[in-house]
């Protein structure tokens, strides 16, 4: 009874969605905002009502429609990636200035690293959570141990810095296309770097075939950008039905238990999107405007916990700031796999400091503190946009300081709730790389003037 109760609900939210959007022509950011509200409404009443099977065949059904939707929006990312990187040079005319561009990005997003890493570390610290507190089980102790056997100890994440910078290098560009390398991301970038400087370098001496590459390229732009649209807009119902499903999948019982190291993560995650807030001020963007332009890609993050999944929302939006198409997607695919600022940075930085205080160490003592940050920003480098990502490189982190891992797995209980807000601050430092990069570059960003003059030019003229 009530499984078919809740079946009547989703498809009912549907299709108020669907006629808000026909009929009344609601915008697409308040259908989100309606779809995520509907979600967390229907999950919370679903939650109490369902148990057993009939809550198991539910979320499988409903999410099934946002399972899908991410996996379209992953499918698009790569080819998203690629194609707007070469267009940098194509179309937006980004010549001299790449491996200024480049290095301002890579370092920008490995700097903002270390920052949240020093969030964590202080939020850990002022938390108090006294890590004796927790159990761990064997089952628990194993599964850290073989984590970290895999990615410390062996397999291709035993790696030097100057091994992991060799190894973003691609061998098999095609490879990489298919998205089966951890770092293929960044390896798209590289091989679409390449063909942009080669180009650049035929652009005079061979015009017609250059030209002919460019019209190809327009092209492919074209229809992958209609592509990204029409995905795009199915946000508001793969929202309602992700969220639904997250509510009522959820072990409220295991978050209780760990509520206070999950509040001290989302403080330290609001304390660094803070940070990216005034960086973006420093930069010439408005911190409402930006939020008010960036809620709809920042709420689907938050809900599907995917930055490669919210990469083309991600990239379309950072045109209505202003910034070169270039720049964002660069500062977008990088921060995939580079400095993510809420996987690598804030929540190693927590569960640092808890150890370490648990160990007998100060974490705020000069000494501890440098050297942390150190090894946050090393380990910033190529951990996989996946869930569980926060946990391997916070295994890896704490190895490099000779701290106990054990500890890690009590935490996966809450790691998937955790790892909502992470995304969101992983993309936000992607998009304080692109304004940084715009300010070295001397690109103004729009204001909402600005931007508000732009969208009625057309119509004065």
């Amino acid at each position: 009874m009530f499984l078919f109760l809740g079946f009547i609900a989703i498809l009912l939210s549907l299709y108020v969605l669907v006629y808000l959007q026909k009929e009344k022509k609601w915008a697409f950011s308040k259908r989100v905002v309606l779809g995520l509200g509907l979600g967390i409404i229907i999950g919370m009443v679903f939650n109490q009502l369902l148990a057993g099977n009939d809550a198991v065949v539910f979320a499988d059904w409903v999410g099934m429609i946002g399972g899908v939707y991410v996996k379209l929006l992953q499918m698009i990312a790569i080819p998203l990636v690629f194609i707007c990187v070469i267009l940098a040079f194509t179309t937006f005319e980004l010549k001299d200035n790449v491996l200024k561009t480049s290095i301002t990005i890579i370092g920008t997003l490995i700097v903002t690293a270390g920052i949240a890493g020093v969030v964590g570390i202080f939020t850990g610290y002022f938390s108090k959570i006294d890590a004796s507190s927790f159990k761990i089980t064997d089952s628990i102790a194993a599964s850290t141990s073989e984590m970290q056997q895999t990615y410390v100890e062996g397999g291709e994440h035993t790696l030097t810095l100057p091994q992991k910078i060799v190894e973003v290098f691609p061998s098999n560009p095609f490879l990489d296309l298919t998205g089966q390398r951890p770092s293929a991301t960044i390896g798209v970038v590289i091989f679409a770097l390449f063909l942009g400087l080669a180009y650049l370098r035929i652009k005079d001496t061979k015009v017609e075939q250059a030209e002919l590459f460019k019209k190809m390229m327009d092209s492919i732009y074209e229809v992958v950008m209609a592509i990204v649209r029409l995905f795009i807009a199915f946000a508001p119902y793969a929202v309602l039905t992700i969220m639904t499903t997250t509510i009522i999948s959820n072990d409220g019982g295991a978050v209780m238990k760990l509520i206070q190291f999950f509040a001290a993560n989302y403080i330290g995650l609001l304390v660094m999107f803070l940070i990216h807030l005034l960086i973006l001020a420093f930069c010439g963007l408005s911190p409402v405007y930006f939020v008010k332009k960036a809620f709809p890609v920042l709420s689907f993050a938050f809900i599907t916990a995917s930055s490669p999944g919210a990469l083309p929302m991600n990239v379309e939006m950072q045109d209505e700031l202003g910034v070169p198409r270039g720049i964002s997607s660069l500062a977008a695919s990088l921060s995939i796999s580079i400095g993510k600022n809420g996987c690598t940075g804030v929540y190693p930085g927590i569960i640092m400091a808890i150890i370490a205080m648990a160990e007998g160490i100060n974490p705020l003592s000069p000494q501890f503190l440098l050297s942390a940050v150190a090894v946050i920003a090393m380990t910033s480098f190529g951990v996989a946009a996946t869930g569980g990502g926060g946990t391997v490189a916070t295994i890896i982190a704490l190895s490099a300081l000779g701290l106990p891992v054990g500890l890690v797995g009590v935490f996966i209980a809450v790691e998937p709730l955790v790892d909502m807000g992470r995304t969101v601050v992983n993309i936000t430092g992607g998009i304080v790389a692109s304004a940084v990069c715009c300010k070295v570059n001397g690109i103004k960003l729009h204001s909402k003037a600005a931007a508000e003059d732009l969208q009625t030019a057309p119509a004065n003229k």
